[in-house]
C-alpha cells in the first residue's frame, strides 16, 4: 500500500518516542508506567504495585495519574514543561488543576506539536473547558497496554509495554523488541475529552485506557465487556465510540512504533478476525504484536 505524505510525517513524529523511552529505561531500569494509582485506589480489578513505591499517605511516590509522556518529557526536550508540574506524593499533588497564576491557565494546556498528527484538521488539540475552565493539551499517540487494560480472565490483558502501574524492563520483552508494539495512533476523541498528554485517567476503573494508553483489543468497564479492535474510525463520532480502538487519519491503516524504534504502517486487516471470548487464545496479528511475552509466531507484510 502506498503511504501518504501525512503518513510519512506522522511516522517520523512517532519514531522519536522510542529513544526517549529508552533513555528513561537507562535511567530508571524500566520503561515508564502508563500512569500510577495509589495503593488502595480503585481496587476492583488487578494491577501491579506502583513501581516507585508509595508514600505514607498511600500516594505513589512518583505521583498519581501522570502519563508516560510526562515521564519521558525531559528526553523529548520538554524538561522545562515537566518542571512546571508538582508531581510530589507528599504533600499530595493532583495533576488536574495545577495553574499558571501568571496566565490563569492550567499547565496542562502546554501543547507538544510532535505529539499531534499533522493530518488532524482540528488543530490546537485542547480539551473543552471543564466546570472550572481548565483545559488540557491532547495527543494523537497512545501507549500500547497490550490486548487490554484488565489482568483478569477472560480479558487477560496488561500484557504489553505501558499500562497502569507498569514497570516493564527490557528483559521482559521476551517476544523481541522488533516484534512488540510500543505506541500506536488514535486521534483524540470526537468530543476532545480523551487523549490527554500530561495526565489522564480514562473511565472507571481509571487505568488510563482511551486517555493515555489503549489496548488493541480493548474492553470498556469490565474484563468481560465486548472488546473493540483495530479498525477504521471517524472524527465525527457523536457517541465517542471510536476512542476505544486504535485508528488513524491515514487511509487503510495506521503507523505503529515498536520497542526497537522501528515504525511500521500496518493495515486494518491485521485487526481481525476477532476472537471475542479469548479462549482458546487465537490472536489476531495486531494482538500478537501487542503482547511482550506470549511467544506468538507471526510475520508482517509491509
Amino acid at each position: 500500500m502506498e503511504r501518504s505524505s501525512f503518513s510519512r510525517s506522522s511516522s517520523s513524529q512517532i519514531a522519536h518516542l522510542s529513544s526517549d523511552s529508552s533513555s528513561h529505561h537507562d535511567t530508571y531500569k524500566r520503561f515508564p508506567s502508563a500512569h500510577q494509582l495509589g495503593a488502595a485506589w480503585y481496587t476492583s480489578y488487578q494491577r501491579n504495585p506502583a513501581p516507585g513505591g508509595y508514600a505514607a499517605n498511600g500516594y505513589p511516590n512518583e505521583g498519581p495519574f501522570w502519563s508516560w509522556v510526562t515521564r519521558i518529557a525531559p528526553y523529548m526536550e520538554q524538561g522545562n514543561a515537566k518542571n512546571m508540574f508538582n508531581m510530589a506524593a507528599l504533600p499530595a499533588a493532583w495533576p488536574w488543576w495545577q495553574m499558571n497564576t501568571a496566565t490563569g491557565k492550567t499547565w496542562h494546556e502546554t501543547i507538544i506539536p510532535t505529539m499531534v498528527c499533522p493530518s488532524d484538521i482540528r488543530g490546537g488539540q485542547l480539551s473543552p473547558p471543564d466546570s472550572g475552565g481548565e483545559r488540557s493539551a491532547l495527543t494523537s499517540y497512545l501507549g500500547v497496554s497490550g490486548r487490554n487494560q484488565f489482568k483478569e480472565a477472560p480479558a487477560n490483558g496488561q500484557d504489553g509495554m505501558l499500562f497502569v502501574n507498569s514497570g516493564v524492563r527490557m528483559a521482559m520483552v521476551v517476544d523481541g523488541t522488533s516484534n512488540t508494539l510500543f505506541v500506536g495512533e488514535r486521534p483524540p476523541s470526537s468530543d476532545l475529552n480523551y487523549g490527554w498528554i500530561w495526565a489522564g485517567s480514562g473511565d472507571s476503573p481509571y487505568f488510563g485506557a482511551t486517555d493515555v494508553v489503549l489496548g488493541v483489543f480493548e474492553r470498556a468497564g469490565a474484563p468481560a465487556a465486548t472488546p473493540d479492535f483495530f479498525r477504521p474510525g471517524a472524527v465525527i463520532d457523536p457517541g465517542s465510540t471510536h476512542r476505544y480502538h486504535f485508528w488513524s487519519l491515514h487511509p487503510g491503516g495506521a503507523n505503529w512504533l515498536l520497542v526497537d524504534g522501528s515504525v511500521r504502517f500496518i493495515s486494518y486487516t491485521a485487526g481481525g478476525p476477532q476472537n471475542i471470548t479469548g479462549s482458546p487464545y487465537t490472536p489476531t496479528l495486531i494482538e500478537a504484536m501487542a503482547t511482550r511475552d506470549r511467544g506468538e509466531v507471526f510475520s508482517v507484510e509491509e
